[in-house]
């Protein structure tokens, strides 16, 4: 494990250079794929559907509401819990 410590320490993740950002950077900041389901109801900041963006304070709650998955929980099991 301290190995994996010290990869992530050497690459850091570039912080968002906004609050508010789109549905892509958001699934990027959350490490997940482009077209994944997003936990979090977008904002709507112009009319239409460009004009959805995502509050990285409503992300980090997300992730802060996390709970650590429990032993022996399956893949399955913590995407079923993601999705919630």
């Amino acid at each position: 494990m301290p190995r994996a410590r010290a990869i992530i320490a050497e690459r850091p993740l570039p912080l968002p250079t906004s609050r508010l950002l789109n549905r892509a950077e958001a699934a990027a900041y959350l490490g997940l794929g482009a077209t994944a389901p997003l936990p979090v109801t977008p904002k709507r900041v112009r009319p239409g559907k460009q004009g959805l963006r995502y509050d990285v304070r409503d992300l980090d709650r997300w992730i802060d509401s996390l709970e650590m998955g429990e032993i022996g929980e399956t893949d399955e099991d913590l995407l079923d819990r993601l999705r919630r």
